[in-house]
């Protein structure tokens, strides 16, 4: 495993990305994962709140269009991760914060997923149930606990 970090640290384009002087190497890259990340836990954030009794004048039907930005967020975050991941994968590749980040962020991803089949699932009106309560709390607490490791990172 670890050849397979030091080769993909070593590789050309995490040197480029981690020693170039660039606006369009890691700087770049930095601020994408933090846009990604933005809209990912923002609107996710902005939806968990609407679950939880939070500005209940805007109707859930007009939230749904939420989970395009979530996913382009995600997205985002994964690519701009993986490159980020790849200038110092010998170190964070071991790192048990790294692994509780992606934990997290696996939790993350699928407490949206449940929590927006409670809401919007089974044909019927969107409904906000008791469930649904629940899965909009964990997920508020995951994503900010994977936001929280993922600046540990930088320290550790």
């Amino acid at each position: 495993m670890m050849d397979l970090l030091t080769a993909l640290e070593d590789s050309a384009f995490s040197m480029w990305l981690r020693e170039s002087t660039s606006i369009w190497a890691y700087p770049t890259i930095l601020t994408l994962h933090t846009v990604g990340l933005a809209v990912l836990v923002g609107t996710n954030a902005a939806f968990d709140l609407r679950v939880l009794g939070f500005a209940d004048s805007v109707p859930l039907a007009r939230i749904q269009p939420f989970f395009r930005a979530m996913w382009a967020g995600f997205w985002i975050n994964a690519v701009t991760g993986a490159m980020l991941f790849a200038t110092v994968a010998t170190t964070k590749g071991t790192a048990s914060v790294f692994m509780l980040k992606l934990g997290l962020v696996v939790l993350g991803v699928t407490a949206v997923l449940f929590l927006r089949r409670s809401v919007y699932g089974g044909g019927t009106a969107p409904r906000i149930t008791a469930g649904a309560r629940r899965w909009a709390i964990v997920s508020l607490v995951v994503w900010t606990a994977a936001i929280v490791t993922g600046r540990l990172m930088a320290y550790l």
